[in-house]
């Protein structure tokens, strides 16, 4: 037989040979691998593997960490965490799920498909929660039914809490669940998916300090993963608190005022730019997302055709009105092109060309000084300002304002708004500026848009003797007013003279039988400051002297109010602006007025240091005519 398969014993050895020590030394390589790779695991590589094998039997159950509360000023509780109870299941402790999700249905509302989809796809032995906050009734129900209910079981768990339901709603903001984008990078490089995050407002700008730090269980288990006892337990880490510079008070104040109505308040601080109030109308309900936003009320949020979750106070942009005038009287000043002898007729119209441009005051004001213009607001008296500044000098002093730039407050979205100059015109349309659109920049109109955050700092500008504040969200100490530049503020480089003339005119807007602000007025309180009607639309002729309500809201003004008080060592200033709502004086000024003596209260009623007597009208030296025809005006 070998004989047949080989020929002979030689040819038979001389076949087989090498095939043997090819054998024989794949053998011995692949035991000399096996040798080394066992030296390499028990020696080299030992610490890793003990610490696989340690996760393999430990397992960490994530224990939520309480977010940090928000404060007011004074310490009145905003935003704090209170414990709730969760629904959650373990499918691999349920025999029969599809029989105990039925069961669990009787007792709770969910949806058993989704629950199903999303439990299944939980890793072996994680909990799965199928009910965020049931109430205290519910959560005795589940308990009582423990038997029927095998993998079933409540967990106590943190949840945001707005105490006062839309309350500062868009400064303080909202929680939502962290996206996928997010999970992992950057400022989220700790998170997981499923955590809750700030989404917007001081919850979102402030979420590195009030997030605080989770801690774990960490458990022993099986081969299963069954858990079998607890090895350690970390405690979780509670976030920091947060003190804001709001005032209860006021805040509370200008809410209520804001009632039904759409706009904006802010209130600061003068010497410090503390917001001490912040209200965006209409608003919304935080607590609505604390455990996730209803896709109903969501859709009722974002379908609104008034935006509530817009904030106003820094993402409305509106044209100032005639609150712009305060800027026009410091520009003509500090340029020389007005003083405090300076003085205009107004016969109610202003002639540029062919082109007639009406005062609001249909019959005129007369002659006009500074003081009596700010105080009557004659729109006649501010485009001979403004022609004889020129639209360049005008934007130079808006900015100088802090205009036409954001605040820098922290909160996002902020609008910079927007103050023309002739570069601007030349360069983003294309065309040289016009003589006309100068009068329209003059009072406020036109090209211009601010948000009534910005204006609340041109206020507090002149109130602060020329110091512009930065906007800050939390509370200062009172020693730190005492040095405005270390707070990070500008001053405007306007002499105290023409400060002084500038107060003195919106002293009378408030104070005086021909104010436009009389509404503002506060017993033992003196309050100084702008009103402003903001032109929405160019009306008809005839619909020009239609009484307010019998034009189609969308078609009104905006109405203006910026003030401060009390007039000797203002304490607040703030802006107002009420969306189609008419008349500054009549519609903002009132609201005001309620918010300076929420935050004053204890000065209403109470004598207050006299107030400087503002300089009396000043002679006509020089008066300066307008040569215009005698036709009727409309407004």
């Amino acid at each position: 037989m070998t004989e047949f398969a080989y020929g002979s014993d030689e040819k038979f050895f001389k076949v087989i040979r090498p095939r043997v020590f090819f054998l024989t030394a794949a053998v011995l390589l692949m035991t000399l691998a096996l040798l080394i790779r066992l030296w390499y695991l028990e020696v080299i590589d030992v610490q890793n593997l003990k610490a696989l094998a340690e996760s393999n039997r430990l397992r960490q159950v994530q224990l939520p960490n309480y977010r940090g509360t928000v404060y007011d000023r004074n310490g009145a509780e905003l935003a704090s965490s209170r414990g709730s109870f969760n629904v959650v299941v373990i499918r691999e402790d349920m025999p029969d799920y599809d029989a105990v999700f039925d069961k669990l249905g009787e007792i709770i509302s969910f949806n058993k498909e989704e629950a199903v989809r999303s439990m299944m796809a939980q890793p072996e032995f994680q909990p799965f929660v199928v009910a965020h906050d049931v109430s205290r009734d519910v959560a005795a129900r589940v308990e009582e039914n423990r038997y029927d209910l095998p993998g079933v079981s409540l967990a106590i768990a943190p949840v945001r809490y707005y105490k006062y339901d839309s309350f500062a709603s868009h400064m303080i903001g909202y929680l939502g669940e962290i996206s996928k984008d997010q999970v992992g990078k950057g400022f989220f490089s700790d998170y997981r998916k499923g955590d809750v995050i700030g989404k917007y407002g001081i919850e979102k700008s402030f979420e590195q300090i009030l997030k605080g730090v989770r801690g774990a269980n960490v458990m022993e288990v099986d081969a299963a993963g069954r858990e079998l006892q607890m090895i350690q337990q970390i405690p979780p880490g509670a976030g920091r608190d947060v003190y804001l510079s709001l005032d209860f008070k006021a805040q509370q104040a200008a809410e209520k005022a804001m009632e039904g109505k759409k706009g904006a308040v802010v209130a600061l601080k003068p010497t410090t730019g503390e917001i001490l109030a912040m209200v965006s109308q209409p608003a919304f309900n935080p607590n609505e997302f604390a455990n996730g936003v209803e896709s109903q009320y969501w859709s009722q949020l974002v379908s609104n055709p008034y935006f509530p979750l817009n904030n106003r106070a820094i993402q409305g942009v509106y044209a100032p009105g005639s609150t712009f005038k305060i800027i026009m009287a410091a520009a003509g000043l500090k340029e020389g092109v007005i003083d405090e002898n300076t003085t205009f007729t107004c016969p109610g119209f202003y002639t540029l060309g062919r082109k007639v441009y009406h005062c609001w005051k249909e019959k005129g004001h007369g002659k006009m000084n500074l003081l009596h213009a700010l105080e009557q607001s004659c729109d006649v008296f501010f485009y001979h300002v403004g022609m004889k500044l020129g639209v360049d000098k005008i934007y130079d002093m808006a900015v100088t304002f802090g205009l036409n730039n954001k605040t820098g407050i922290g909160l996002e979205d902020e609008k910079r708004g927007l103050i023309p100059s002739s570069a601007w015109k030349l360069k983003y349309r294309h065309k040289p500026w016009g003589a006309g659109e100068t009068l329209s920049s003059a009072i406020g109109q036109g090209f211009n848009s601010v948000t009534p955050l910005q204006m609340a700092r041109v206020i507090s500008a002149i109130a602060n003797d020329g110091w512009l504040p930065t906007a800050r969200l939390t509370r200062l100490n009172e020693k730190d007013a005492a040095d405005p530049e270390g707070l990070g503020s500008r001053n405007i480089g306007l002499q105290k003279k023409y400060l002084d003339q500038i107060r003195a005119g919106l002293y009378l807007v408030v104070n005086s039988p021909q104010g436009t602000a009389t509404h503002a007025r506060i017993p033992g309180i003196d309050v100084a400051g702008k009103t402003g009607t903001s032109q929405v639309v160019v009306l008809k002729e005839g619909d020009k002297k239609r009484k307010l309500e019998s034009i189609e809201e969308k078609y009104r003004d905006h109405a203006w109010f910026v003030a401060y008080a009390p007039v000797e060592n203002p304490k607040i200033a703030l802006a107002v602006l009420v969306e189609h709502g008419g008349h500054g004086g009549s519609a903002a000024a009132p609201i005001a007025r309620e918010v300076i003596a929420a935050y004053l209260s204890d000065m209403v009623k109470k004598p207050s240091a006299p107030a400087p007597k503002p300089p009396a009208a000043v002679p006509v030296v020089g008066e300066q005519k307008i040569n215009a025809p005698e036709i009727p005006n409309a407004r």
